[in-house]
């Protein structure tokens, strides 16, 4: 079980280390969290991150609209 998770884990580093459209879900939903401003994001993702907020019907601080 330790072996499966331990592999689990490591697959999902290297996922987010690769960036894309993870770090872009996860940009999202640190924003609708509140844990970052979307000032914070990186300035190469900025605009994609925006554009996933608004088309998740989402205003730029990560609330519902």
């Amino acid at each position: 079980m330790r072996i499966k998770l331990a592999s689990l884990l490591i697959r999902w580093a290297v996922a987010l280390a690769k960036g894309g459209d993870t770090m872009l879900v996860v940009y999202v939903m640190m924003i609708h969290k509140g844990l970052i401003k979307l000032e914070q994001v990186p300035a190469g993702s900025r605009d994609q991150v925006a554009a996933a907020l608004q088309a998740g019907d989402m205003d730029q601080n990560g609330n519902i609209v």
